[in-house]
């Protein structure tokens, strides 16, 4: 009998306990540690951020899709030690396990910019992601009593996949709060280093996606480099070194993502609390050890380069980590990780969106794209959850 211990229930974690509950030996001891007691698609963190949608429609229960054979622990991991087969949690005695895979996920990445940790909200789970809009209204609603113009300013830092989908919902959603209170027009300020966004699209998309913001009114400040996080005012320099001040009494932090910074605290061979992995997911000199998710670089033979971190490629190693545990526990060979994207989704909005579908080289946009984001989520909610998950909690508004 081994104990086959899993850290992180998020897309790569549940995906792995789907599978090693069929993939091992019904004698062997399957755990299973999330700090929370829901699975989160987190993916759709910007909605609840925006306040498009209840926190409860991306989330699950974890005891309601795994099965009896499965022991789930919820508390917080501090350390894993990979040398004593031992993980060390806050809460409750240490596990020794005989293989783990660990999946414990990202956090906000600040680059140690002054300020940012003490004036600026991350968007790392449903808690933060739900202050982020709590936040938002509080100071909307405020404006009556404060008359300060900048309760009526939400400034975004960074432009990567995350910001460019929460402006997207926030001009859906800060209108109706803007009529629910009475203001005065809320601005909505998007502050990106680079000169261009979402460089993982095709630019006539990424064209799009800005034409989109000007269609809303978003002030998209592209190259501009922030070089601190004031209460109250983003400070940033322009091209010509010039600085200047963004005043806003939100601003929200999507520049970012490390892994967890479990990983450095256990040791970890690491950047950015990332570790390099074998190609069969394992690591060096640890053929028990797992590392998948947003704490795993997984290098593309190709490029030389780690593939980006997505829930797609989350769920994907998180299968083929439980597949190669199995095979070690049928004293077979393991297998490399072989992944091929089916294609990536941003969504501006509950109606429009931009996409790329690799297998037919298509690009999408509009209305298209949005639902095609719609049935990405419930078919993540398959594969990290049940047939049954998806019917009560997937989304099937395509059609409006």
């Amino acid at each position: 009998m081994a104990t086959i211990l899993v850290l992180g229930g998020g897309y790569a974690g549940m995906r792995a306990i789907k599978f090693l509950q069929r993939e091992v030996p019904s004698e062997d001891k399957i755990i299973l540690v999330d700090k929370t007691s829901t699975h989160t698609e987190k993916t759709n963190l910007h909605e609840v951020a925006a306040g498009t949608i209840a926190p409860d429609r991306i989330t699950y229960e974890i005891n309601d899709v795994i099965s009896s054979r499965v022991d789930f622990i919820c508390d917080t991991v501090t350390n894993v030690d990979v040398d004593q087969k031992q993980v060390t949690l806050a809460d409750h005695e240490p596990i020794t396990y005989d293989y783990v895979i660990v999946a414990l996920g990202f956090q906000s990445e600040t680059f140690g910019l002054k300020g940012a940790e003490e004036n600026a909200l991350p968007m790392d789970d449903l808690a933060t992601s739900e202050a982020v809009y709590q936040h938002i209204e509080a100071k909307v609603k405020g404006y009556a009593q404060s008359q300060d113009p900048n309760d009526l300013v939400v400034a975004v830092c960074g432009a990567g996949f995350t910001g460019i989908e929460l402006l997207g919902e926030l001009t859906q959603s800060l209108p109706k709060l803007q009529t629910r209170y009475n203001t005065p027009a809320i601005k909505l300020v998007c502050l990106e280093r680079s000169p261009a966004i979402l460089p993982m699209f095709d630019k006539s998309l990424a064209d799009y996606a800005m034409a989109f913001m000007a269609k809303h009114n978003v002030d998209m400040k592209l190259g501009s480099n922030i070089k601190e996080i004031k209460p109250g005012a983003v400070v940033y320099s322009d091209g010509n070194d010039e600085e200047h001040e963004v005043p806003a009494n939100t601003i929200v932090w999507t520049v970012g993502v490390s892994g967890s910074q479990v990983i450095a605290d256990s040791g970890f061979e690491q950047r950015r609390n990332r570790v390099v992995v074998e190609p069969d997911l394992s690591i060096a000199d640890h053929p028990e050890v797992y590392i998948v998710g947003d704490v795993a670089a997984v290098m593309d033979a190709d490029s030389e380069r780690p593939y980006p971190t997505t829930a797609q490629i989350a769920l994907a190693a998180g299968a083929q980590a439980a597949k190669n545990i199995g095979l070690q526990r049928r004293g077979r060979e393991t297998l490399p990780f072989v992944y091929k994207s089916v294609g990536t989704v941003a969504s501006l909005s509950d109606r429009d969106g931009i996409g790329e579908i690799f297998s037919s080289n298509r690009k999408i946009k509009g209305y298209v794209a949005s639902a095609m984001k719609k049935v990405i989520t419930d078919r993540s909610l398959l594969e990290s959850a049940h047939l049954s998950t998806v019917f009560s909690k997937g989304r099937f508004d395509l059609y409006h």
